[in-house]
């Protein structure tokens, strides 16, 4: 069976990647084609011709007029993906038609329905609204992965592995030493994991981006929406200063993390990242900074779950896997997207932006 959920909205590019020419992404071990209209939509269909099942987006295929020809017989198809010509025959066959996704764009992401579109209700999109809002600057990019989608997510529901992994960027003593809180909202389906930290050292990431240079306060409040979406509300401040009765927090520098952890195949994933800050709005400098190190980080895990993919899948079945009390995040997770995979579950309501509890 396989181990993706089907019948879940999955991001499939960021929305700079997709314009007036044909682009194609493997989203949970489906071709798919992308192009955007004349109107502006982003249109999404099966990156198979119909005919003798020949990729569209591959050359000479082309756009012409908002319809897309197949460069091996010229099959040609509109944005619904229904075929409006074939060669030597004015009939178009009634079944000559390829597969249309629905497609939402939404948060600079474009999110794509993959299982039966009658249950596609883009209300169960979770929201990433701080990657589009004018407070926040935004760095992203995205980075493939020669591992299955679960080990990312492993791997960002424990962020202790910051402490050794990504020593000098990210990582500090502090961060593996603090325990953890964890929360799983079944019926929001949503998987939170909490780490506050009163008094650490603060890591090149911070203080080279926020100018402190003593030590901080630094929390991390994860919420995980199986099985695409994780944010990570990252605060820091200097140390002993927390947010005020009210809730206010002027005091403080806030990152908000994201990851869209989309399968492509059943052991390769597409590892989309974001950081959007709300200080230095303007700064270049700091943007440049940010954008260069995060991805310095994003590759320090590409290596690290490329070669436990490598691993996992050829070890003997006898090696043990133990779980500790840093796990409960991922062990809860895993529990969701297993039953999601089984269709014993769907996806919860979406996620509620918010600030660090």
């Amino acid at each position: 069976m396989s181990s993706i959920p089907r019948d879940q909205w999955y991001v499939a590019a960021y929305g700079r990647e997709i314009g007036g020419e044909l682009f194609t992404r493997t989203v949970c071990g489906e071709p798919i084609l992308f192009w955007r209209t004349r109107s502006g939509e982003v249109a999404a269909v099966s990156d198979r011709c119909v005919h003798r099942r020949f990729p569209l987006s591959q050359e000479p295929g082309r756009l012409v007029d908002d319809q897309v020809v197949c460069g091996y017989h010229g099959f040609t198809y509109g944005a619904d993906g229904v075929c409006v010509s074939v060669p030597g025959q004015t009939r178009v066959p009634r079944t000559a038609r390829l597969k249309k996704y629905p497609v939402v764009e939404q948060d600079t992401f474009v999110w794509v329905w993959i299982g039966d579109p009658e249950g596609a209700d883009a209300s169960r999109i979770p929201r990433a609204p701080w990657l589009a809002s004018p407070s926040y600057s935004t760095v992203s990019g995205m980075e493939p992965l020669q591992a299955r989608f679960g080990l990312l997510v492993d791997n960002l529901l424990d962020l202790s592995h910051e402490t050794y992994l990504h020593g000098g960027y990210i990582g500090t003593p502090e961060v593996a030493d603090t325990p953890i809180t964890t929360e799983v909202d079944e019926e929001a389906g949503i998987v939170r994991v909490s780490r506050h930290i009163d008094d650490a050292e603060c890591p090149p990431f911070y203080a080279n981006s926020t100018g402190l240079t003593g030590r901080i306060t630094r929390w991390q409040d994860i919420e995980y929406s199986p099985p695409c979406l994780y944010t990570l509300h990252s605060r820091i401040a200097p140390a002993g200063v927390l947010p005020d009765a009210g809730g206010g927090d002027p005091h403080a520098f806030h990152v908000e993390v994201v990851y869209a952890i989309t399968p492509e195949t059943e052991r390769t994933t597409h590892d989309f990242w974001a950081v959007a800050r709300d200080f230095a709005l303007d700064d270049q400098d700091v943007t440049d900074y940010l954008a260069h190190q995060n991805r310095v980080v994003v590759l320090q895990d590409v290596v690290a779950l490329n070669t436990l993919e490598k691993v996992i899948a050829d070890e003997p079945a006898q090696y043990q896997e133990l779980s500790i009390n840093i796990d409960t995040g991922g062990l809860a997770a895993r529990r969701m997207l297993a039953r999601m995979s089984a269709g014993t579950s769907g996806q919860g309501a979406p996620a509620a932006a918010g600030r660090p509890r």
